[in-house]
């Protein structure tokens, strides 16, 4: 595991914001990290950076203790925060020529990895200074320069927010890409991000994880729902079902039906045959993970 975070409670003052959370993260992976606004999802990302201190339990990154202050585990990690700075008077490739400059990277190595990451992020043709770049521009050389020294692990703090659909794709194309060489551990609100790129997610509300798996493993969680239609119209077959105990709702020209095990399929098909219902057409209906989510929390 790239990440262990074990028992981490957080306090300011007398506020509980983050409560014994408990966090692991495989290598080469996509990570969403998902909760709403306030959930703490900053405030334990900042502790893993060692800008917090804990007040109790321990984060481990790369095999190194994480501590308040200065801490060798940053050498591991790239972190691209929500809103990005830059000098303004550079342009994309000259930033990254002072980065890597900064960071004591070989000089054998720079001009190739910088035209690589630029090449990735599709700022290579890019000549204009960054004061002129739009906010999908900037997040992409942020990633760019999170990634300059081949981290472990690239932390990225809402890189989708407050862009448009195509600056969000983009973004998100980029941080899939990038697991082939580095674990990406990104935090969201926006739930349907999350469901595009990750390998795996954990759900932050008030404080605590309340999921933590593949995101297939957090659909299985809620009952399964079915979505058929029938040769008569859907409010004649409705009435029919009625007085049979399966949670049943109309959508469209379709009665979607809730049957969570194979024996219950199995007798609602019956009850079907037995009460003369010709099945048009049956499919499952295929929850966006917000639905999930509001289900999950109920």
């Amino acid at each position: 595991m790239v990440v262990n975070i074990n028992n981490v409670t957080k306090r300011f003052g007398t506020k509980e914001v983050l409560k014994k959370v408990n966090l692991t993260i495989p290598e080469n992976t996509v990570f969403g990290f998902v909760g709403a606004n306030g959930a703490g999802k900053t405030t334990l990302m900042k502790c893993m950076l060692g800008l917090l201190p804990v007040t109790s339990g321990t984060i481990t990154i790369a095999g190194q203790p994480v501590t308040f202050g200065e801490t060798k585990s940053n050498a591991h990690i790239g972190y691209l925060p929500d809103v990005p700075e830059f000098y303004p008077f550079y342009t994309a490739r000259e930033y990254l020529q002072l980065c890597a400059v900064i960071t004591v990277m070989p000089k054998s190595e720079r001009k190739s990895r910088i035209e690589e990451l630029l090449d990735l992020v599709g700022l290579s043709q890019t000549k204009s200074p960054i004061r002129t770049y739009s906010r999908g521009m900037k997040q992409r050389l942020g990633i760019a320069q999170a990634l300059l020294n081949r981290p472990k692990l690239l932390i990225c703090d809402e890189p989708t927010s407050a862009l448009d659909p195509v600056g969000r794709a983009q973004i998100l194309s980029i941080l899939q890409a990038a697991k082939s060489e580095t674990t990406v551990f990104f935090s969201t609100h926006i739930l349907s991000d999350a469901e595009q790129i990750c390998d795996r997610v954990a759900m932050l509300h008030e404080g605590t994880i309340i999921f933590q798996d593949e995101l297939s493993a957090l659909q299985q969680q809620v009952d399964h729902q079915f979505v058929f239609t029938f040769t008569i119209p859907v409010e004649q077959a409705l009435s029919i079902l009625n007085n049979l105990a399966y949670s049943m709702s109309i959508e469209g020209e379709s009665l979607v039906v809730q049957l969570s095990n194979d024996d219950e399929r199995l007798q609602f098909m019956r009850d079907l045959t037995e009460r003369g219902l010709i099945i048009q057409s049956v499919n499952a209906h295929k929850k966006l993970l917000e639905q999930v989510v509001m289900e999950v929390l109920k």
